[in-house]
């Protein structure tokens, strides 16, 4: 694809601006099963989207086929296509903007299929040696994968950026009295010569043999402690609300409460795509328009919301950004990166000892239906253990958790320091909150 030739044709036909985005996708996965590899898949993928402005209004169209000779017909379908937009608001692309990229310093080895072979081979036998509970290693894997993405407009916007990611998964099933649990848990690792086996395996299957011996608790009100995994789960399905687009529709309750006090002052939530100790960093987002650091939420007052290039205009504002896409055929909505509750002192051991007894909950279940938005009222089938005397008692299940998420944030008693970024866009700590409503027995 000869993109000048493309975005002049576009021009010559009408076309106010036209922007070209390509992201080229590359992944090597082994999966190791029984002793033995069991698959070894590959995959290329080269995504193209073309955007482009007449009078006033977007067209996009995903490519599949980027030949030249296919030049007039997509040029011609986008001219259209933008012709047939009724709305009365009108698109614009970026123009060139300066900034300052940050560049990150931690990179990845590459491992030879050697050592892959012998991770993954010794990971499976410390898994079943580990406890005779441990019955099973259903699934364990190695992966490579490396992402580009280049974004060029006809005002000169020249995006260039490649991210990369080695990762070991693996899950294990464990038994105990004809009940049987299991467990995943997913590593990224940057130099797989020195990837800590045995811790590895040590955190896998004890939270897979934490699971066993469960039971339910007493309906009612208790203090309950959200260990990051499940706080972050929690907080993925409502960092929503921070988002300029739904602010605007009137879709998140935060409409009209800039600069007032809506969570604890516990709580400081920020939103930086450049913060380099997350494993993915962006300069810009998916529009060509640099990043930066965002306070959303200072000491429980909203500071800042997130926009793209269309929900900035839609409220006389600036982008902040925030304008990314789920895939390249995707349009550009607004999107948090790198966002996170920022973490406190105590160890979860201390929010432990500090609440005496409680809940703490390890798991989330049903956040695709147990949630409204628009609400933040939450219901959720949820797992975890009990703490008595400061510590951990025994396993929790068959329970559900209910609350208001704004109401739960103002009732925040510590944010412990146990912040993980791994490969996640989107973290929190573990949060300790004075009570929540549980159903059990």
């Amino acid at each position: 694809m000869n993109k000048n030739k493309w975005i002049e044709y576009a021009l010559s036909q009408g076309m106010e601006s036209v922007e070209i985005y390509q992201s080229l996708s590359t992944q090597k996965e082994i999966t190791w099963f029984s002793g033995q590899m069991d698959t070894f898949v590959s995959s290329h993928v080269l995504g193209t989207m073309i955007r482009g402005i007449v009078d006033g209004n977007m067209a996009s169209m995903a490519l599949e086929d980027t030949d030249d000779d296919k030049m007039e017909e997509v040029i011609s379908s986008l001219i259209k296509q933008a012709k047939t937009v009724t709305t009365k608001e009108k698109d614009s692309l970026r123009k060139p903007e300066k900034t300052e990229e940050v560049v990150k310093e931690k990179e990845f080895v590459k491992p030879s299929m050697d050592q892959i072979k012998q991770t993954l081979e010794l990971i499976e036998k410390k898994c079943i040696a580990y406890d005779p509970r441990v019955i099973q290693v259903s699934y364990l894997s190695f992966e490579e994968a490396t992402g580009t993405r280049e974004i060029t407009n006809s005002y000169g916007v020249q995006v260039y950026d490649e991210d990369k990611m080695n990762a070991v998964g693996c899950s294990v099933a464990v038994s105990q009295n004809d009940e049987i649990k299991d467990d995943a848990l997913v590593k990224v690792v940057y130099d797989l010569e020195k990837f800590d086996v045995d811790a590895y395996v040590k955190e896998l299957c004890d939270k897979a043999l934490s699971k066993l011996n469960a039971t339910s608790l007493k309906s009612g009100s208790y203090p309950v402690i959200f260990e990051k995994d499940a706080m972050t789960s929690l907080f993925a399905s409502f960092v929503g609300l921070f988002s300029g687009d739904l602010i605007f529709k009137g879709i998140s309750p935060l409409k009209g409460k800039e600069n007032t006090k809506i969570f604890s002052d516990k709580i400081t939530i920020i939103d930086n795509p450049r913060n380099l100790e997350a494993l993915t960093i962006a300069n810009y987002d998916d529009e060509g328009c640099p990043t930066k650091e965002k306070v959303l939420v200072d000491k429980g007052v909203f500071n800042s919301m997130l926009h793209d290039t269309k929900s900035a205009l839609r409220m006389h504002a600036e982008s902040t950004g925030n304008g990314f896409k789920s895939g390249y055929a995707s349009n550009v909505g607004v999107s948090p990166m790198n966002c996170y509750i920022q973490p406190g002192d105590k160890s979860l051991d201390e929010l432990c000892q500090d609440m005496q007894e409680g809940l703490v909950i390890t798991e989330l279940a049903g956040l695709h239906a147990g949630i409204d938005f628009v609400t933040t009222n939450f219901s959720l089938q949820c797992s975890g253990y009990y703490v008595k005397s400061g510590k951990r008692d025994h396993s929790v299940s068959l329970i559900t958790v209910a609350g208001n998420f704004l109401e739960m944030m103002n009732d925040v008693k510590a944010v412990a320091n146990d912040l993980e970024w791994e490969y996640k866009q989107i973290v929190t700590p573990s949060i300790a909150f004075n009570a929540c409503a549980i159903s059990g027995e």
